[in-house]
C-alpha cells in the first residue's frame, strides 16, 4: 500500500524524459498512421511532377518547339490569328519562353454554347504565324497528377485533407527526429547506418528511420514550402504578407489605365505597341515573359512581367495604359520587399528546381523516401500489434512537463492552424467521451 513518502516522492528528470519520449512516440504513431495514406499519394504524385517539363519536351514536342526563323511575326499577329481561327475564344495571356526554338503559348477562354467556359492553351509558331495546336487546361497526364497531388481529385474537401495531412506529416517528421536523436554513445548500426541482417522487425525499423533522417531537411523544406499553396495556411500567409507590406504595391493594387466612361468608344493599343513601350523600359527580349491583357470593359492595364522559370532571375514588371500607351510603372528586383524575394523561392524549392537537375534528383529521392517511410511505418505497426488488438501506444501523459514542450505545442498549433484545430477537436471528442462514459447516478 503506498504511503505518504511514495506519494510525494519527486519525479526525476530521467523519469520525466522517459514520459516525454513516450508522449512524443504516441504522437508520432498516431500522426504517422492516420496521414500515411494521404502522404503516400502526395509523395508519389510529387515525384512524378518534378520532371514534368523535361518529360513534356518529348511527349509534346510538336507543340512546344518550332524551327527558329530570322524574325517573329509579333504578338499582334498571334492575337489576330487566334481571333480568325478560334473566333469564340477570348485571349487573356501570352507566355513567351526565352529559348528561340520554343513556341509561344496563349491562354484563351472559350465560351461554350451551354454558357460554360473552357480555358485552353494555344501553341503558336511565332516565325510562321500559325497555330500548332491547342488543348484544354484541365486535360493531360500531368494535370491529373497535379490535381491528385493538390486535392485527391476531391475539390475543396480534398485540398483541406491534403493540408491536414501535410501539417501532421511535418509534426510526425519532427517527432521522429526527436525519437531518433542519439542520447548516448550509440552504435553506428541502427542509428547512422540501417542494418541489413538480423531480426526483420529491427531491419524494418532501421530502414523506416535512418534514410529519412538523412533527407529530413529536404523533406521538411518540401512540405513546408508546399503549405504556401494550400487553402487555409497559404491563403492566410498571403493575406498576412499583403497586409504587412511583404508584397510590392503593384502586386496588391496594380496600376490602372486612365478611366473612361464608355469603353466601346475607345480603341485599345495593339499588343506590339504595348510590348515595344514595355521593352524600352525593361529588356524583356531574350528572357521568359508573360503579357496579361486587359479584360474587356475594364480600366485594367497591359502588364508585361518576366516569368520566373528558374530562381535568381532578374525580375522586370511593367504596366502600360491600354488606350494611350503610357508607361504607368516599371519595377525590378530592387523594388521588391525581401519577403517577396523569399516567396519567389518557394516553388523552386518545392519542386526541386532551385539548383537544377541535382536538386530535382534530391526532390525525387525525398519523395520516394517519404513513401517508403509511410509504408514501412504502417508495416511496423501491423507486425508489432498483438493479435486481436489495435496495438496503439498506451495512454501516457507526464504529470510534470518542461515549459519548452508546452510552448512548442502552442507554437506549432498557431503556426499550423490545422494542427491547432485538430488538437481542439481531439480534446473536444475526449471530453465528450469522458462525459458519456461516466456512470449515471439514480
Amino acid at each position: 500500500m503506498p504511503n505518504a513518502n511514495t506519494l510525494t516522492k519527486p519525479v526525476s528528470k530521467k523519469q520525466i524524459s522517459g514520459k516525454i519520449y513516450q508522449l512524443v512516440w504516441k504522437w508520432h504513431f498516431w500522426a504517422g498512421l492516420l496521414v500515411s495514406p494521404f502522404l503516400i499519394v502526395v509523395s508519389i504524385t510529387g515525384a512524378l511532377y518534378v520532371f514534368k517539363d523535361e518529360i513534356e519536351r518529348y511527349t509534346h514536342s510538336e507543340l512546344l518547339f518550332v524551327e527558329p526563323g530570322e524574325t517573329t511575326v509579333g504578338h499582334t499577329a498571334l492575337e489576330e490569328t487566334i481571333a480568325a481561327e478560334l473566333p469564340e475564344a477570348e485571349l487573356h495571356y501570352i507566355s513567351v519562353s526565352k529559348g528561340s526554338d520554343r513556341s509561344w503559348a496563349a491562354f484563351v477562354e472559350i465560351h461554350q454554347e451551354d454558357g460554360s467556359e473552357q480555358v485552353r492553351f494555344v501553341y503558336f509558331d511565332q516565325y510562321r504565324g500559325k497555330i500548332l495546336g491547342h488543348k484544354a487546361s484541365d486535360e493531360g497526364f500531368f494535370r491529373i497528377v497535379l490535381t491528385l497531388h493538390r486535392s485527391l481529385l476531391a475539390g475543396t474537401p480534398g485540398r483541406i485533407i491534403i493540408e491536414v495531412a501535410t501539417c501532421w506529416g511535418i509534426i510526425s517528421m519532427l517527432a521522429g527526429l526527436y525519437l531518433w536523436w542519439p542520447r548516448k554513445k550509440e552504435k553506428v548500426k541502427g542509428v547512422w547506418v540501417p542494418r541489413i541482417r538480423g531480426n526483420f522487425r529491427v531491419i524494418l525499423r532501421d530502414w523506416h528511420t535512418v534514410p529519412g533522417m538523412y533527407l529530413s531537411i529536404f523533406l521538411l523544406a518540401i512540405m513546408g514550402t508546399g503549405l504556401f499553396f494550400t487553402s487555409i495556411w497559404g491563403t492566410g500567409f498571403r493575406l498576412g504578407t499583403a497586409l504587412s507590406g511583404g508584397f510590392p504595391d503593384f502586386y496588391v493594387s496594380p496600376p490602372q489605365s486612365a478611366h473612361v466612361e464608355d469603353h466601346s468608344l475607345h480603341t485599345r493599343i495593339s499588343l506590339d505597341e504595348a510590348f515595344t513601350e514595355a521593352n524600352q523600359a525593361f529588356p524583356f527580349e531574350g528572357r521568359s515573359y508573360g503579357i496579361d491583357l486587359p479584360h474587356h470593359d475594364t480600366d485594367n492595364a497591359f502588364s508585361i512581367i518576366t516569368e520566373i522559370t528558374e530562381p535568381f532571375v532578374e525580375l522586370g514588371a511593367t504596366y502600360i495604359d491600354q488606350y494611350n500607351g503610357e508607361l504607368l510603372l516599371t519595377a525590378t528586383n530592387q523594388d521588391l520587399p525581401w519577403r517577396t524575394h523569399a516567396i519567389l523561392l518557394f516553388y523552386p524549392i518545392h519542386v526541386g528546381s532551385i539548383f537544377g537537375i541535382g536538386t530535382k534528383i534530391i526532390a525525387v529521392l525525398s519523395c520516394l523516401i517519404l513513401t517508403a517511410m509511410c509504408a514501412t511505418g504502417v508495416w511496423l505497426w501491423w507486425r508489432r500489434r498483438p493479435k486481436g488488438t489495435f496495438g496503439a501506444p498506451k495512454k501516457t501523459l507526464p504529470k510534470t512537463a518542461p515549459r519548452w514542450l508546452a510552448w512548442l505545442t502552442i507554437a506549432l498549433a498557431i503556426f499550423l492552424p490545422m494542427v491547432g484545430l485538430s488538437l481542439i477537436l481531439i480534446g473536444l471528442f475526449q471530453w465528450i467521451a469522458a462525459k458519456t462514459s461516466q456512470p449515471r447516478t439514480v
